[in-house]
């Protein structure tokens, strides 16, 4: 019988004070089964028990075990630390769900190889840039990451696609993503529009950034960008995007129920399907060193009322999905 334990409990530490995180820990499976009969141990660690984080892991184990029972102990909510080190003890493969749970697991330097998942590309590099010196580090010691952000080219080939006519397109990068300013104006470029970019720092005023910009735009892409970047300009950009009937191509399933036209992101389905197909092969890997995944899936998604107000006429989602698989 498959056996799949599932134990919720508080997280305390100074920097993620009363996060939550889960561990999993998921036995025997064919898929992950090593040369020899031992089954291998899967250990999930999540940053809070709510419901995206919990769908990646749940899926995740519907993949890779199919039916399983489940032992729910919904009352250990403390001793976070201790059980994340009885992961490190028994786990062949840790996976770990979101920032604050990569963290907690890196800082303990574990010996087995650690899959990092949904956690932005500017996130990782943070964590490790911490505990590793840097991402090639980080890689190097065996944790690999599947990146959250889903490629920028990707929404500017969606904004040509929603509006064939579209001439200007803006970006906004911030400074975690400003290295990157060439590359997604080449994609502009390469699409047969005119990319009109601004940069947008921490201590800038984003109205006066971001007005002049939005007000020349056909179509205006928001690059994720450190939270604080993200969350300092979403409401700017959003009503600006109004005043001004400029269509938003966002990043996120929140961003667009908050104003956008679309969204092009990375789901918890997605991912979920990611890490099943990334554990699989690691546990077939004899190369200790990690990687790093660029979002393999994607969802589309669109507000139908801003397209409405926008005067948009939307294709069948399907029609999106097909073209803009690489």
């Amino acid at each position: 019988m498959n056996i799949f334990y599932k134990w919720p409990f508080r997280f305390i530490s100074t920097r993620y004070l009363g996060a939550w995180v889960l561990l999993c820990i998921i036995f025997t499976n064919p898929l992950l089964a090593a040369s020899s009969e031992t089954p291998r141990k899967i250990a999930f660690v999540i940053s809070k028990a709510s419901p995206a984080y919990q769908q990646v892991v749940t899926g995740a184990e519907e993949k890779l075990l199919g039916q399983s029972s489940v032992y729910s102990f919904d009352d250990m909510l403390q001793g976070a630390d201790r059980k994340i080190d009885q992961a490190i003890q028994t786990a062949d493969i840790i996976v770990t769900v979101g920032a604050g749970a990569t963290e907690a697991v890196v800082s303990k330097n574990p010996s087995q190889p650690v899959i990092a998942a949904l956690i932005t590309d500017s996130a990782f590099s943070a964590i490790a840039q911490q505990y590793y010196g840097s991402s090639e580090q980080a890689l190097a010691s065996g944790v690999s990451v599947i990146c959250l952000d889903q490629p920028v080219k990707r929404s500017i080939e969606l904004s040509k696609l929603l509006i064939p006519s579209v001439e200007n397109v803006g970006l906004m990068l911030g400074p975690a993503s400003l290295s990157k300013l060439e590359e997604f104006g080449s994609h502009v470029s390469n699409a047969g529009m005119t990319p009109i970019l601004v940069a947008v720092n921490a201590e800038d005023n984003p109205i006066k950034a971001l007005e002049p910009i939005i007000k020349r735009s056909d179509v205006f892409i928001p690059v994720p960008d450190s939270r604080l970047i993200n969350v300092a300009t979403a409401k700017w950009i959003l009503q600006l995007s109004y005043r001004y009937k400029v269509p938003v191509v966002a990043y996120s399933q929140a961003y667009l129920n908050a104003g956008a036209l679309a969204a092009v992101y990375t789901s918890p389905e997605n991912v979920a399907q990611q890490v099943s197909e990334l554990v699989a092969k690691q546990a077939e890997s004899e190369d200790g060193s990690g990687l790093a995944h660029m979002p393999a899936y994607f969802s589309v998604e669109f507000n139908t009322n801003v397209a409405e107000h926008l005067d948009i006429r939307l294709k069948d989602q399907q029609f999106y999905l097909d073209r803009l698989k690489d």
